[in-house]
């Protein structure tokens, strides 16, 4: 790694972004929330945080949802507002900082901070979710994240779980997303993350909500596992707190399979809530 690294990670409520020296050792962080007025504000907002940190020489930027890796246009962003089909986020980006630029779904974000630096570290396969206002994934497939044209391998959040379930933002009905987001899991008066801090406290309405929860992604991970015969999934997200309690129903789905899929590991995201902007700096390196 040459130079000092910028990378953001656009969620649906919050930017995160970091700093990476040459090593790949972080050199500071933060976190601020996303722009709601499209990819134009956001850009400023990367600019700013470009001219606030120390020169960096490349600039990454994950974003939840679809990307042209090719041109560096985005395609589907459905959890983050404004109009971002076809809009050329990486040469807006180059112009505006005069620095080189990349944009990658933020599942293989995840997925490339997790298997260099994280949970996943040293493992030659694996699959990756990353549970917060969507639900996103990625595969490693040989010691690296596969991508596509339209980076969506691995779009596990997108999975039918329950067929003729809820509208998802994608057009289907029953997708993952639509029951063990963090959009899916929050009730009226409740955010996701209150609803998990009740269900650890004892309440048993918010417990069934994260069981039910962890069951559906259990059954979108086991069968990702069964189809692609892997043995390791990593969950992060900003869901990832309440996977201790979501654990039981997964394992219990994985155990259902033993006979097809043998003993298989769930691991929680070992870099916590910047692992998806550190991935995205660890892109501008490993990218197209």
């Amino acid at each position: 790694m040459t130079g000092i690294r910028l990378g953001v990670d656009v969620g649906g409520s919050a930017t995160k972004w970091v700093l990476l020296d040459e090593t790949g050792a972080m050199l500071d962080a933060g976190s601020t929330p996303t722009p709601r007025a499209g990819p134009a504000a956001v850009i400023e907002l990367v600019a700013e945080l470009a001219a606030q940190s120390k020169e960096p020489t490349a600039i990454g930027v994950a974003v939840p949802g679809l990307v042209d890796t090719a041109s560096g246009a985005t395609l589907f962003i459905p959890n983050v507002g404004g109009d971002w089909a076809g809009f050329p986020f990486t040469e807006r980006l180059a112009a505006r900082t005069s620095t080189p630029a990349t944009v990658i779904n933020d599942g293989r974000a995840f997925a490339l901070a997790e298997l260099r630096q994280g949970a996943a570290k040293g493992l030659s396969e694996a699959l990756f979710v990353v549970v917060g206002t969507g639900i996103g994934g990625a595969l490693a497939v040989g010691g690296r994240v596969l991508h596509n044209r339209r980076d969506n391998f691995g779009a596990i959040g997108h999975m039918t779980v329950r067929p003729n379930g809820d509208r998802c933002t994608c057009g289907n009905r029953g997708c993952l997303e639509t029951v063990a987001s963090a959009r899916a899991l929050a009730t009226k008066t409740a955010t996701a993350e209150q609803v998990a801090a009740a269900a650890a406290q004892g309440d048993p309405t918010s417990a069934r909500r994260i069981l039910r929860a962890g069951r559906e992604l259990g059954l979108a991970i086991s069968s990702t596992l069964a189809f692609l015969g892997f043995s390791t999934a990593v969950v992060g997200g900003g869901v990832a707190g309440a996977l201790p309690q979501m654990l039981p129903a997964i394992v219990a789905e994985l155990d259902d399979r033993t006979a097809m899929l043998g003993t298989c590991h769930v691991h929680p995201g070992a870099l916590g809530p910047h692992a998806g902007a550190i991935g995205a700096a660890l892109w501008t390196l490993e990218g197209p």
